[in-house]
């Protein structure tokens, strides 16, 4: 039997404990220097999100243009978007539609992201007022002033 088979069927919490101290027996038997890397590795935070392609290609430009990793591209992305959400918050209505599932009330419209980066429609009405709208983020995005 591994190890996997014998967590099953313990409860999620005492096989998280579990888990954890298996974990930190890995690292104390890795050299030193591995050691500490392994311990800042285990500290960072990540998150598995569903991008579309299209914004995976632009935040991939972005990166290479600014010499940057992905990772820093979208957290500086986020950064911006959730300062200007806090600002003027709620989305463009036109960019949602209800969802199916019954964890959420809405989902984003099909084109939603499209016509976002193509500068057809502003995240939110204030972005319109403040920043020449979409199409003034677009120019600026592409470094056009």
């Amino acid at each position: 039997m591994n190890r996997r088979n014998a967590l099953e069927g313990i409860d999620p919490a005492v096989a998280s404990i579990l888990g954890d101290a298996a974990k930190r027996q890995r690292v104390r038997r890795l050299p030193r220097d591995e050691q500490a890397r392994a311990r800042r590795e285990a500290a960072r935070e990540r998150v598995m999100l569903d991008i579309p392609e299209e914004i995976q290609g632009a935040i991939a430009e972005i990166a290479q243009r600014e010499g940057m990793t992905i990772s820093g591209v979208v957290t500086l992305l986020l950064a911006d978007g959730i300062l200007r959400y806090r600002r003027s918050p709620g989305f463009n209505h036109r960019l949602k539609r209800p969802s199916r599932s019954p964890r959420v009330d809405w989902a984003i419209a099909g084109d939603a992201v499209a016509s976002i980066l193509s500068g057809k429609i502003p995240l939110t009405d204030e972005d319109e007022k403040t920043t020449g709208g979409a199409e003034g983020r677009v120019r600026w995005l592409n470094g056009v002033p």
